[in-house]
């Protein structure tokens, strides 16, 4: 299936901001807002981005609804996603593939992982790994952090390379990246919709898990099957993965993939972590295990 690239960010575009997971803070959402305007952008809010249903930003038809009207919207360019949390699974039996006619910019992280590898596998679509609004934006981007993502967004930019932090196996290769979250893309196993790795380069990241349940995550994906194709493994911010002992996130990393026959690299700056990286899935990124580098190696938009 032939990829669909999501047109660039002009000057002044409006970009719609929904909330398909956890219920939004107004404050850190308007200071994300801001942010986000002081681009030269204009944004819209979704209807029910202020719904609450506990720590859950209302009903997942709802949520889902807000999503499809801003796709099928030919004045809204991107949409970004408020925060993570937990709810986007819930919104997925709900959304046509049909949204697929209207390709465009996601950008999210986190819970939204979920999003992000079904719009790539069901709708044939680039989305972004990113910076989101009530969070990330809110708090500011670091100067290097902000230039890589709206140069990203933007078209600014059709080749990047970031350096990482340290190879476990060597090899350099070519592929998509897909994954995100680990304790995301774990709960999609034995759903229709787990996610697919065959071929890809797989990226992982988590935050606030130890690493005995790292581990645990990791062999399950393992036993499932999802990392016996992989073309490569890069690991992003393990952040408050901490445990009380020597058998860390790095030992347990080691031993899981000590037999592997690609590329395996730990330190992306993507993720939880102190900065948080744009990523494109979707479009074709060379993972160098001699070098440590991740690679984007054509535009993400057209």
């Amino acid at each position: 299936m032939a990829v669909h690239k999501p047109r660039r960010l002009l000057p002044g575009a409006r970009i719609g901001v929904v909330a398909p997971a956890g219920s939004v803070d107004i404050a850190a959402l308007q200071a994300g807002v801001a942010a986000i305007e002081a681009q030269g952008f204009a944004v819209e809010l979704a209807p029910g981005i202020f719904q609450r249903d506990g720590y859950l930003a209302g009903a997942g038809a709802e949520r889902a609804r807000d999503l499809i009207e801003f796709y099928r919207r030919d004045d809204i360019a991107a949409i970004f996603c408020a925060r993570g949390g937990f709810g986007s699974i819930q919104t997925l039996e709900h959304l046509p593939v049909d949204i697929g006619n209207h390709p465009k910019l996601l950008v999210g992280y986190s819970d939204i992982t979920i999003l992000l590898n079904w719009l790539r596998a069901r709708c044939a679509m680039v989305t972004i790994h990113g910076p989101m609004v009530a969070t990330d934006l809110a708090r500011g981007l670091s100067a290097r952090c902000a230039a890589h993502f709206w140069d990203l967004l933007c078209g600014r930019v059709d080749r990047w390379e970031l350096a990482l932090g340290e190879s476990l196996r060597g090899g350099q290769v070519e592929a998509e990246l897909a994954g995100g979250c680990l304790s995301m893309l774990v709960t999609t196993l034995g759903t229709p919709y787990e996610i697919d790795t065959a071929g890809k380069i797989l990226f992982l990241e988590d935050v606030g898990e130890a690493p005995y349940r790292v581990e645990r995550m990791l062999t399950h994906l393992q036993m499932a099957g999802k990392l016996d194709r992989l073309a490569g493994v890069v690991f992003g911010d393990f952040t408050e993965c901490h445990g009380d002992g020597p058998r860390d996130v790095r030992a347990v990393i080691g031993e899981v993939f000590a037999k592997a026959d690609y590329p395996v690299v730990l330190g992306l700056a993507a993720g939880h972590g102190a900065e948080n990286f744009a990523l494109p899935l979707g479009v074709r990124m060379r993972l160098d295990g001699e070098r440590a580098t991740l690679a984007m190696l054509e535009s993400a938009v057209l």
